[in-house]
């Protein structure tokens, strides 16, 4: 350790930022100045998803005051990596930066002879035997849908640089699972090239647009399914689902037009892929097949149908009348869609008003 006017600071890095902390025992977290979090934010060391709220703290003088809290993904110590340490950004733009008990203990077991800080049972995690195993125990959470400990293992390795744009994805994709969506899109935006997806087929653009429509981006999440058809999937069945979720993006912008036009769309990919037409589906809807045709129903045409007729509908393709007839038939044939729409509006489907 370095002395400095009475105290040891000790080199380290932040996320990968060098710095020069005060090593205080008698600290409770890892203190930062307002400047030094600025600095961190604005050069891409930390971002927004890092920043877990107000926290407060009681000062020498037995005052409470508030602080902002974030999370270090790495701090590293002569090659130790401390992972998710909580700091504290206090309001002064000059505060030390303390290096306190949050990260400490963390350490294990440690000796201070003089100027020298002994770590005796250190977590580096340089050796490739423990990154081996940090895959290990990613790749297997991922595969058990276990995504928080998965999140846990893929954000040790990246911030040890060691994923590549793949193993991003995978770690993106486990914290949307997670619902930790607005760090996934930090994350699959740091990916510049999609290339590598677009060879191996693998739909970053879906994810994406997942991602995105989850946090209510829609129009940006349609686009991106827009992609995945165009540049990955080449099977009509993921065709079907993408046109969905782009009606679906649309239904929720209250761009009804469009969404009719993306459920119209998937419904005639499903025809398609069954050998039938849009008409033999309509009447399929309805329970209205003749004794030996073949119901090609399932729970996702019914919903396509349904949204169907209920953005033509509110796009005011359709009277209300037009709507409530098929409407009123899909739930009498069991559509649960259809059948939802008459609970929620007091509607008797077998009203004779309705055949």
């Amino acid at each position: 350790m370095e002395e400095y006017n009475g105290v040891y600071r000790i080199p380290c890095t932040v996320n990968g930022a060098k710095m020069k902390f005060i090593f205080d025992t008698g600290a409770s977290n890892v203190c930062l100045s307002k400047s030094m979090a600025e600095y961190l934010l604005d050069n891409d060391y930390i971002s927004k998803s890092d920043i877990l709220g107000i926290g407060s703290s009681t000062v020498a003088d037995g005052r409470i005051v508030d602080h902002v809290n974030i999370k270090i993904k790495d701090l590293e110590i002569q090659g130790n990596h401390l992972y998710n340490v909580t700091a504290v950004v206090v309001e002064s733009q000059n505060a030390p930066l303390l290096m306190g008990q949050s990260a400490i203990q963390k350490l294990g077991r440690i000796e201070i002879n003089g100027n020298q800080l002994i770590i005796k049972n250190g977590t580096t995690f340089g050796n490739q035997q423990a990154i081996d195993r940090l895959f290990d125990e990613a790749s297997q959470a991922f595969s058990n849908k276990l995504f928080a400990k998965a999140v846990e293992k893929y954000s040790q390795l990246y911030a040890m640089n060691e994923l590549s744009d793949y193993g991003v994805y995978l770690y993106a994709y486990a914290c949307w699972m997670n619902n930790e969506d607005e760090k996934a899109l930090d994350l699959v935006n740091s990916i510049n090239d999609y290339s590598y997806f677009e060879e191996k087929k693998i739909d970053i653009y879906r994810l994406i647009g997942n991602i995105n429509r989850t946090l209510h981006k829609y129009w940006d999440a349609a686009n991106y399914y827009e992609l995945s058809i165009k540049k990955i999937q080449t099977e009509k069945e993921e065709w079907f689902e993408n046109f969905i979720y782009m009606g679906d993006c649309y239904y929720y912008a209250e761009s009804y037009t469009k969404a009719a036009e993306k459920y119209r769309t998937a419904a005639k990919l499903y025809a398609i892929i069954k050998g039938v037409d849009m008409a033999y589906l309509q009447r399929d809807s309805k329970n209205r097949l003749k004794k030996k045709e073949p119901s090609y129903r399932n729970d996702r045409i019914d919903y396509t149908l349904y949204q169907l007729f209920d953005c033509n509908h509110r796009s005011g393709a359709w009277t209300t009348e037009g709507f409530l007839f098929e409407a009123t038939a899909m739930a009498r044939a069991g559509n649960k869609y259809a059948g939802r729409m008459c609970n929620e509006a007091g509607i008797d489907p077998y009203l004779d008003a309705w055949r």
